[in-house]
């Protein structure tokens, strides 16, 4: 009996041994990373703010380190990243794992059934769209349509002179026609002529109604998909993304329909072709939604970009502008427009790009990644189904990588003497998410910029009584893309010889888009 005994027990202390081993083992070793103090239950959901996120969220930054870590309801881990040395870390040379998305189940699975690219996982799904995307986005592609984007430009400066008010105009319309041109002209081969027409409003209505569906938490069936067996009337996301999917299937659809028809080159013609020639298991549907999310992450990106260009000219001039025209006037002259040829001769141009792209990036609180399993950065623990956020924010006033006063506009900050500084750009991305459409939107943006400093002297709008009317650089329109608070500006043409070119040359609807469209797809095919 005693042996019994003393067998039975050894037996149960080495089961506890065993299960004391596995749970040493098995506990985290390693901290997660610190982060502002949180509640049971609550986490830190009620330290967030329900606008303009990403400024705490730098602050933080400040505070706790390049990264720290944030808890929400149901045990969901947020790890925030303010450096862009933790950033390309993690999300570029560690892309394998640090390349999904959240999971967004009333966006993704309800509102657009898995066909929007930007909340893809990084998968086969997404390389193909990725490898289709490279056909007619890479950085070859891109520079065959920069005589297009240079005629919309000269009509862009056309439109901006004929209505130039003697106060001032707002002309974040121009703005939005010339780049929603450009696009739909590439894409589907038809030009918009003005900021009313119904293909760029609905557009737009489409890509309010989507940057609400991608705010992490604002369902809580997102958090908990069960939720979505509910019956419909006590599941009103149901209703409301099958509307939203419906919309965005009928523009899209249509798009490209008549990018199909329309003659002349178009994307539409070329990703189609692309798809029918290597069997892709790409279908006209998505097809359809992968041009539609293109066509929004373009136009809004491109459209804030310059419009907070311009506010910077009204509101941060410290002698920028008067640099940057006598370069334009020193290597262009007075007598023509600068063309894209002039740009490598003007880096000026471009460190008023970059600067541009780093004093208010567009994507200010960054879009979120996932893990894919539990990693280890700099001695701290990031689980498995982690969300990873790049606060573009704080990223970009990062005083080690940027220096001083990094809340200015100041272009010399990317100037080595009269040499162009490599320096980071957080404002297309990460690793393997990376804005395919970065080429296309910079030769949009350095022919914009150069062209509307050696064409136009810009101020700030006047009130009724003649007063200057100085807009408010701190005046953020929130949402997935951080807009400036509608201002006024003027447009003074800087010698007669500026506004002689633009009445000149800057009317530009007369000339035949199918022949302008036949040659670049002439030009990419001998490329192929």
């Amino acid at each position: 009996m005693a042996s019994t005994i003393s067998v039975v027990t050894a037996g149960a202390l080495g089961l506890v041994s065993l299960y004391l081993v596995r749970w040493l083992v098995a506990k985290p070793s390693l901290p997660l990373p610190p982060g502002p103090p949180a509640l049971p239950l609550i986490g830190n959901a009620h330290q967030l703010p329900k606008t303009l996120a990403w400024k705490q969220f730098a602050a933080w930054g400040k505070q706790y380190g390049p990264i720290y870590h944030l808890s929400v309801p149901v045990g969901l881990h947020v790890m925030v990243l303010t450096t862009d040395k933790a950033a390309h870390e993690l999300l570029a040379k560690r892309g394998a794992s640090f390349s999904d998305r959240p999971k967004m189940f009333v966006a993704q699975e309800l509102a657009l059934k898995h066909m929007n690219v930007l909340l893809m996982d990084y998968d086969e799904r997404f390389k193909s769209r990725q490898r289709l995307e490279a056909t007619v986005l890479g950085q070859s592609a891109a520079s065959k349509y920069i005589e297009f984007q240079s005629l919309e430009s000269k009509q862009l400066m056309y439109d901006l002179l004929m209505n130039a008010g003697e106060k001032g105009t707002d002309v974040h319309g121009f703005i939005e026609r010339t780049t929603a041109s450009t696009i739909f002209a590439l894409f589907y081969g038809f030009r918009i002529k003005d900021a009313e027409a119904p293909e760029l409003v609905d557009a737009l209505l489409l890509d309010q109604e989507f940057s609400q569906f991608v705010q992490l938490g604002a369902h809580l069936v997102d958090v908990f998909p069960a939720l979505n067996a509910l019956p419909g009337h006590l599941a009103p996301w149901k209703a409301k993304a099958e509307a939203h999917h419906q919309r965005q299937r009928k523009l899209h659809i249509g798009n490209l329909n008549r990018g199909l028809k329309e003659p002349g080159w178009t994307f539409a013609k070329q990703l189609h072709k692309t798809i029918q020639e290597e069997n892709l298991p790409i279908t006209s549907d998505e097809l359809a939604f992968e041009l539609g999310t293109l066509l929004d992450a373009a136009l809004d990106g491109t459209v804030e970009t310059l419009n907070w260009f311009l506010l910077a000219i009204i509101t941060q001039d410290n002698g920028f502008v008067k640099r940057a025209q006598s370069d334009l006037d020193r290597v262009v002259g007075r007598g023509r427009l600068p063309t894209f040829e002039d740009i490598p001769n003007l880096p000026y141009i471009s460190a008023l790009l970059e600067e541009a792209l780093r004093w208010r990036p567009v994507g200010a609180g960054g879009v979120p990644h996932a893990t894919k399993v539990e990693a280890v950065y700099e001695g701290y623990r990031i689980p498995a189904g982690s969300i990873v956020v790049p606060n573009h924010w704080g990223i970009t006033r990062d005083e080690a990588t940027f220096g001083p006063d990094t809340d200015s506009f100041i272009p010399e900050r990317w100037m080595d003497g009269d040499i162009l500084k490599e320096l980071p750009v957080a404002g297309f991305g990460y690793g393997r998410r990376t804005c395919p459409g970065r080429f296309f939107a910079r030769n949009m943006l350095l022919m914009s910029f150069a062209r509307l400093l050696w064409a136009f002297d810009i101020s700030a709008g006047q009130t009724e009584d003649g007063t200057p009317d100085h807009p408010d650089p701190e005046a953020f329109i929130d949402g997935l893309v951080t807009r400036p608070a509608p201002f006024k500006s003027k447009f003074e043409p800087r010698d007669q010889n500026a506004r002689d070119i633009i009445t000149g040359q800057g009317d530009t609807f007369g000339e035949d888009l199918s022949v302008l469209l036949s040659k670049i797809g002439e030009q990419l095919a001998k490329r192929r």
